[in-house]
């Protein structure tokens, strides 16, 4: 055999190494993956994992039937104290005998308690909690002030709006003669403008009568000369000049004309002036 046969036959028992393709069966064994498991190495590993998890089951069943248990069971219960409407100073120490802690969380007015009293507690009295427990409380500032508004000089209905604009109530209501105040008209309050008083307060006031030295002159015309006296009389009024004239549209003895005119004010003992028919 030659030297040429001797190749070509080596080259047909040597296998030809074919790129791979997904379009080819896979008939090449250095493309099978092959694992192999080893027992003996991975059991140190295995060992370790399960004293894991058992060193976990066992700190588990320690800290919830031991640790836990002696945590909430610290601290002894006690019953929350009723201090609701008491001051501050005695619901605090009131609390500190109890082994109990406070922290006033809002202040709202009240027309109930007092300033600086306890009108809310949380948790309620009654209810037991552990030692150490905060209670929310709520304290009074005490009843809302408010000013007092300027009414001399307003008529009685816009004085009562005022008052209810303010949170304050009309009082007692008087009445009194004034040379200076408009008559219907507030002359003087019990309680002077401007003053802080508790809201709902009650404010009186004195309401102007007029002046009792004025009156409304009354309307004599078409009145009997003879029927005025009675009139004038009770007013306190008296007759002045009394002059006659014909007139065709009033019957005799019956007044005409007067001075001053009626429904105008006057002074009292002010003469009038009238002129009769004849």
């Amino acid at each position: 055999m030659n030297i040429q046969s001797h190749n070509e036959e080596s080259q047909k028992n040597q296998k030809v190494h074919k790129p791979y393709s997904k379009f080819r069966e896979i008939d090449d064994n250095n493309f099978k993956f092959k694992i192999s498991l080893d027992g003996r190495k991975l059991a140190p590993y295995g060992i370790v994992i399960l004293i894991f998890f058992l060193s976990l089951y066992f700190f588990f069943l320690l800290f919830d039937g031991i640790i836990m248990p002696a945590l909430v069971h610290s601290k002894d219960m006690t019953k929350v104290p009723d201090i609701t409407g008491k001051p501050i100073n005695d619901a605090a120490r009131i609390l500190a005998n109890h082994n109990l802690k406070y922290k006033v969380n809002q202040q709202v007015f009240s027309e109930e308690y007092q300033s600086q009293h306890i009108v809310k507690q949380v948790p309620f009295s009654g209810k037991s909690v552990k030692q150490g427990r905060t209670i929310y409380l709520t304290l009074s500032k005490g009843r809302e002030m408010v000013s007092v508004p300027q009414l001399i000089g307003f008529p009685l209905s816009k004085a009562r709006v005022e008052l209810m604009k303010f949170g304050l109530e009309m009082g007692e209501i008087n009445f009194e003669n004034s040379e200076y105040i408009p008559k219907d008209t507030i002359m003087s309050q019990s309680m002077p403008g401007g003053k802080l008083v508790p809201y709902g307060s009650v404010v009186d006031v004195v309401v102007s009568l007029g002046s009792n030295q004025q009156i409304e002159m009354p309307n004599l015309v078409g009145l009997r000369y003879d029927e005025i006296f009675e009139v004038i009389n009770q007013l306190g009024l008296v007759v002045g000049n009394v002059t006659y004239k014909d007139s065709e549209t009033f019957t005799p003895n019956t007044v005409i004309y007067q001075t001053p005119i009626g429904g105008g004010l006057t002074s009292k003992s002010t003469p009038i002036d009238l002129i009769i028919s004849k």
